[in-house]
């Protein structure tokens, strides 16, 4: 029975490894998302997340309250807001996200919607194609900390010209903190994003 015990160290040694890897990698997305400073650019890129409806949960509202910020101080001067209808929500996340902007004192005529994407890849490639249709150069891509080295991986495959200004996680989104690690890594993988230690 020796064996047995001894695989079963092996097995709990694997996994606790495996958790320490999955929170450290974690805070580092975190850490290099808050580490991110905007330049002043054409637009804001707000990405999307969950909405009920036109109440967006609490990691949107952050994303959407840096976007009000920015845009009051002057780094930008018009907001793309990307964001598809999922599954469960009854709005496309896009419509939520402009109503929120324009409730809080933002023009409607500055807020351009991008209402197909489903993910990140496709929040930024439709967004670039607004970026085109409407002569804007440069963006500040905004999202959660932890989302925000990925989100500025993919621009850097599609060229845009881009910053970041990643809106504070809380103790609550760290599970979302790292299912972002998975993501990462798949991105990775599929070759849709380059190292966000090589940019």
């Amino acid at each position: 029975m020796a064996w047995f015990w001894m695989c079963l160290l092996a097995c709990g040694v694997a996994a606790l490894g495996s958790l320490v890897f999955l929170v450290r990698f974690a805070e580092r997305l975190k850490h290099e998302g808050r580490s991110q400073r905007p330049a002043r650019s054409d637009v804001g890129v707000v990405l999307g997340a969950y909405t009920d409806g036109f109440e967006p949960s609490h990691p949107l509202a952050a994303r959407l309250r840096v976007a009000i910020a920015l845009y009051r101080q002057g780094y930008i001067r018009a907001i793309i807001v990307s964001g598809g209808q999922g599954k469960n929500e009854t709005v496309p996340e896009a419509r939520s996200m402009k109503r929120f902007l324009v409730m809080n004192g933002i023009p409607s005529e500055v807020v351009h919607e991008e209402r197909m994407s489903t993910n990140t890849w496709e929040n930024l490639y439709h967004t670039s194609a607004i970026m085109r249709d409407r002569g804007y150069q440069t963006a500040v891509i905004i999202t959660s900390d932890y989302h925000l080295p990925r989100a500025l991986a993919v621009a850097r495959m599609l060229g845009m010209e881009a910053t970041g200004c990643g809106a504070a996680s809380t103790r609550g989104e760290f599970r979302a903190a790292v299912r972002e690690v998975f993501a990462h890594i798949e991105y990775l993988l599929r070759g849709r994003q380059a190292p966000f230690w090589q940019a």
